[in-house]
């Protein structure tokens, strides 16, 4: 049952190209959405949404500023890592009783302990292939559509809400390809395999993802990534994740060709924030817990440490 003045639609914060494409096929089906970010937009903002070889589609999105009267529902957390805790300082006030909130963040380590009321629903969100850039700051472009797979700490075989249930049903009647898992740590540590591959690379050579495959030196370093990952995923008890790492990593590089990462994008910002602390230190971390020897990972996270304590001294 909806709580008396709480907002009956999907209020989603990080109005990035991620946020931008989840916001878009959710208002297309008819769900009621809002999207907010860092920077007051006009409501509604006048979007272009596409997803090749479909046309470009435009759209009016409804637009937030922040949290106002009414109590919130379902909350899409689509930042990075490293502002969940920010996101949550001020929207956790405006949970309903019963809400339900999704993180989409890469890597783990940015939730703290009782951040939610214990009757909030916490759900992670892995979308391993998801993937969209930014074409201008109102465009987005959605290049791969890959499971989502949501679960939560119990690891229950179906969601424990018939709520969950019944926003699951709702993401799939607008078209997500979404599968509920009892697993979804090993979903977490197979896209920390991924993108510790991925990010520090393409924030090292400044290149976009398919520029990997492509030269002899970033065709090496993604080899050898894939192989101290795979080693390390399969210490941690993931010998499934660990057997397709590699595979699975050039697969998603393919894919996401045309993208600029998120760790590059963040450098190339500035601002001198990076998810190294979500991504590649666990994994680093989870190495040296299980006597997993991983130099090439610590150089990499080292190089792509300096390059973004360079970017914030320029």
């Amino acid at each position: 049952m909806e709580q008396a003045n709480a907002f009956p639609g999907w209020q989603i914060v990080g109005d990035g190209a991620v946020g931008m494409a989840l916001a878009y096929r959710l208002h297309r089906r008819g769900e009621a959405v809002c999207l907010t970010g860092r920077t007051a937009r006009p409501n509604p903002w006048a979007l272009t949404f596409q997803h090749p070889p479909d046309p470009a589609a435009e759209w009016p999105c409804p637009t937030g500023s922040g949290p106002g009267d009414q109590r919130v529902e379902r909350l899409i957390i689509a930042t990075k890592a490293f502002s969940v805790a920010e996101v949550l300082d001020t929207w956790g006030p405006k949970l309903a009783p019963g809400a339900r909130v999704y993180f989409l963040q890469n890597g783990i380590g940015f939730r703290r302990s009782g951040d939610l009321p214990a009757d909030v629903l916490a759900l992670d969100v892995v979308n391993t292939g998801f993937a969209a850039f930014r074409s201008s700051d109102h465009a987005v472009v959605q290049t791969a559509c890959e499971p989502l797979w949501i679960g939560d700490e119990a690891g229950g075989v179906s969601p424990a809400s018939p709520a969950v249930s019944d926003d699951l049903d709702r993401l799939v009647a607008a078209r997500f390809l979404v599968r509920w898992t009892s697993e979804i740590r090993a979903q977490q540590w197979l896209k920390i395999g991924v993108n510790a591959v991925i990010n520090p690379l393409t924030a090292i050579f400044g290149c976009r993802n398919g520029e990997l495959l492509k030269g002899e030196e970033t065709r090496d370093f993604v080899d050898r990534l894939g192989a101290e990952n795979a080693r390390v995923l399969e210490a941690l008890g993931f010998r499934e994740q660990a057997e397709g790492l590699s595979e699975t990593t050039r697969q998603i590089i393919g894919a996401t060709s045309t993208n600029v990462s998120s760790m590059l994008g963040d450098l190339n910002r500035g601002h001198g924030r990076s998810e190294l602390k979500f991504i590649n230190h666990p994994l680093i971390q989870a190495a040296d817990d299980h006597g997993v020897p991983v130099p090439i990972n610590r150089s990499i996270a080292d190089r792509a440490a300096t390059a973004f304590l360079e970017s914030r001294a320029r």
